[in-house]
């Protein structure tokens, strides 16, 4: 693979991983989450193996049939300073063997695997078919932008699952007719159940954060309407910045301080309607003598939801997870650790929601 190819977040690639991750927990009890595009890989994963977090750069292939494939696999792999996983559709055991002669760490999507580490971590599981549910899922079970929107509410509030459909329409701007489709959808994919009393909850909350980051930073993200500025002191937005509750929040690195007291940021991303509030954009610019540059540190986001729902403790900051894709989307190192951080409390926050 060359260096500048990377993954596109929500691509078939990304489908995949999170595939072959759903079949290695059903199999084996490991989790895993996938995090984002990385250099000189399609993508990086962690498993939580035997109490350890391992870190992965990932090589995607459809399908592995051939020896010689292998074979080159394990030179390139051999190259890489982060440990290197093959991650593919279901292999034959006679591949599945031959990924353990050479060393070669896979897992596949009929939850097949060889793991190791250095500290002595052996997993192997072979022999294993692809089930049905697998196959052209991506094509008919597309998670879309509408989707990644409901897939917001429930990860800020999980008990939007059972709101009525008029309440998710409003919280989030979708039409009330593709709701149905989207519940179906996330049924199919394993990120939703109904739980014995009849209610809907979040069956991984883990994959659905997965889900959300990649599919928010690759097509939600992108299509949002933006503006970039630099400033003759961009430090002095924070504190010295106030947002409009159900207007403006904080997003990005100063919310991630916001929560956490262990950033001190580089960027400053602000979510704020700019179509319900017009003057306030221009307050800010005349404020902080905001000049339009597109590689400045200060972003400007129209939010995607209604920001009179899905209230924080802390009005200034948006939801968690868009915090946490935020940070991912960065892809500055420094900010890894805290993102690890707070999907950690983002997880805890949907577990108790469920109790």
């Amino acid at each position: 693979m060359n260096d500048d190819q990377f993954l596109v977040p929500s691509s078939p690639e990304a489908e995949l991983i999170t595939h072959a991750l759903d079949a290695l927990r059903e199999s084996t009890g490991i989790t895993g989450q996938l995090l984002h595009p990385a250099p000189h890989a399609d993508a990086e994963v962690t498993l939580q193996v035997a109490g350890q977090s391992l870190l992965y750069a990932c090589e995607v292939k459809r399908k592995i049939d051939r020896f010689l494939a292998l074979d080159s696999l394990k030179a390139r792999f051999a190259a890489n300073q982060t440990p290197a996983l093959l991650i593919c559709e279901s292999l034959s055991h006679e591949m599945a063997a031959r990924c353990r002669e050479l060393g070669v760490q896979f897992i596949d999507t009929a939850g097949n695997a060889y793991l190791t580490s250095t500290q002595g971590v052996l997993i192997h599981v072979a022999g294993r078919k692809a089930k049905k549910e697998f196959l052209g899922l991506a094509g008919e079970m597309t998670i879309t932008p509408a989707s990644l929107r409901m897939i917001f509410a429930f990860l800020a509030d999980p008990s939007m699952l059972n709101a009525t459909y008029r309440d998710i329409s409003v919280s989030v701007q979708i039409s009330t007719g593709a709701i149905g489709k989207i519940f179906e959808t996330l049924e199919a994919r394993g990120f939703i159940s109904t739980a014995p009393g009849g209610n809907r909850i979040i069956s991984s909350p883990a994959h659905l954060l997965s889900e959300w980051t990649s599919g928010y930073l690759g097509r939600l993200r992108p299509k949002l309407k933006k503006f970039r500025f630099t400033a003759p002191d961009p430090s002095a937005l924070y504190p010295g910045w106030n947002p409009t509750p159900h207007s403006s929040a904080w997003g990005g690195e100063v919310a991630a301080d916001i929560l956490t007291k262990h950033l001190k940021p580089a960027t400053f991303t602000i979510y704020m309607d700019m179509e319900a509030k017009k003057t306030e954009l221009t307050a800010l610019i005349k404020q902080f003598r905001l000049q339009a540059d597109p590689h400045g540190p200060i972003e400007v986001l129209q939010p995607f939801w209604n920001m009179e729902y899905f209230n924080q403790p802390d009005p200034t900051v948006v939801p968690r997870h868009l915090v946490y894709a935020d940070l991912l989307g960065t892809q500055d190192p420094r900010n890894l650790d805290l993102a690890k951080q707070i999907s950690s409390d983002i997880i805890k926050h949907v577990h108790n929601a469920a109790r």
